[in-house]
């Protein structure tokens, strides 16, 4: 649902705490908070809509909560085992249920608004869930929940994504689970046999390919959408796909075999409709598993995935970087607003569906969350 709201917030996480940067909805200028969280590695946000709170995920030491907009800050992590806390997620139909995502790939609810949290064991008996093992060492987030969606019309429904698995989907609050696979091993490349996106020739493109046979099925981030909750569309390791039928089954809408690989992805509904993408590139960095070197560009598509547009216009010619799988957002405003954050300290924005971009923040360190918000205040 869209909001023609009076201010806009965007909240970034850091390894070193996060900020705030505030807007009226005109979003012409910007406001950039003094640093909260210090010397907690702030992962991910979420915000309630009934009462005005702001969740953060932190690394360090597990939830932590906001209800004054960022100005103070309250653990809520009593009954949370695992405190390296990569992601948390609210009920839209419910404030008083939360989600968080672990370490060693647990899952937590709370049903107090993060007073007390109890794990949902029904994961521990998911589909091949025993393949999952005890850490995953692969890249730099090992095996963890990192994404915990709820279904904005349905909170007994729940998809979650394990790091280097596919997402699984509950319809029953987290005690049963069905992996969610069909057609991504199918329609990527390396699945099909034949030969690897993006792999140069090369000792390391040997490497990269048995690396690509083994985790090529990794989802990195998923979406639902708010109108039509049975469509959802995932970026993973090797494409982006789409699904029709809440994820039973997957439809490669990659926007080229060159430009399959990413991490964040975002879709906008309402107004100008449109999915988002950012590729990043694997062989062409000495230091990083993923990339993206010299042109910054996102990825618009207007039709669910069927074509697409390459946005740069404001975006730098000339970087090092990459946006992580947590690093972008749009504020749910009648004109949509969307944001992006880099590994290298970057914040960009668009008001016009990314027709053109600006810079919000520069030098602020690694960004690993970004997301933005409308308070009913």
């Amino acid at each position: 649902m869209t909001r023609a709201a009076g201010s806009v917030f965007v909240a970034v996480g850091t390894t070193d705490g996060g900020f705030l940067l505030s807007s009226t909805s005109s979003r012409k200028s910007w406001t950039k908070s003094s640093s909260f969280l210090r010397g907690e590695s702030v992962n991910n946000f979420a915000y309630s809509t009934e009462d005005d709170r702001i969740y953060a995920a932190t690394l360090t030491e597990g939830v932590f909560v906001s209800k004054d907009l960022g100005k103070t800050w309250k653990s809520v992590s009593r009954g949370l085992n695992v405190r390296k806390t990569w992601t948390v997620a609210v009920d839209p139909k419910d404030p008083n249920v939360l989600y968080a995502g672990t370490h060693y790939g647990h899952l937590f609810r709370s049903t107090d608004a993060g007073e007390e949290w109890e794990e949902v064991t029904g994961l521990h008996t998911a589909p091949k869930r025993s393949e999952w093992g005890i850490d995953w060492a692969f890249g730099t987030t090992g095996l963890c929940i990192h994404t915990v969606r709820v279904d904005p019309k349905n909170g007994k429904r729940l998809y979650i994504i394990a790091s280097g698995k596919g997402p699984y989907r509950s319809e029953d609050g987290g005690k049963s689970w069905s992996l969610l696979q069909d057609g991504v091993m199918q329609a990527c490349p390396v699945g099909a046999g034949s030969q690897a996106p993006d792999i140069p020739s090369s000792k390391k493109a040997r490497e990269l390919r048995e690396h690509l046979n083994t985790v090529h099925s990794c989802t990195h981030k998923l979406v639902i959408s708010q109108t039509d909750t049975n469509k959802v569309y995932q970026q993973n390791h090797c494409g982006v796909y789409s699904s029709a039928n809440g994820g039973k089954s997957w439809t490669d809408r990659s926007p080229a075999n060159a430009l399959r690989h990413g991490f964040p992805i975002a879709l906008v509904e309402g107004g100008a409709e449109g999915l988002y993408v950012v590729p990043a590139f694997q062989g062409i960095c000495k230091t990083h598993n993923s990339c993206i070197k010299k042109e910054l560009a996102v990825y618009r598509s207007g039709d669910g995935g069927n074509t697409w547009e390459k946005l740069t216009d404001g975006l730098p010619k000339n970087v090092h970087t990459c946006v992580l799988r947590d690093g972008m957002s749009t504020d749910g405003l009648d004109q949509a607003g969307l944001y992006f954050g880099t590994t290298t300290g970057e914040v960009y924005s668009s008001s016009d569906g990314g027709d053109s971009w600006s810079s919000l923040a520069k030098g602020v360190g690694r960004v690993q969350g970004v997301v933005s918000f409308s308070p009913l205040r």
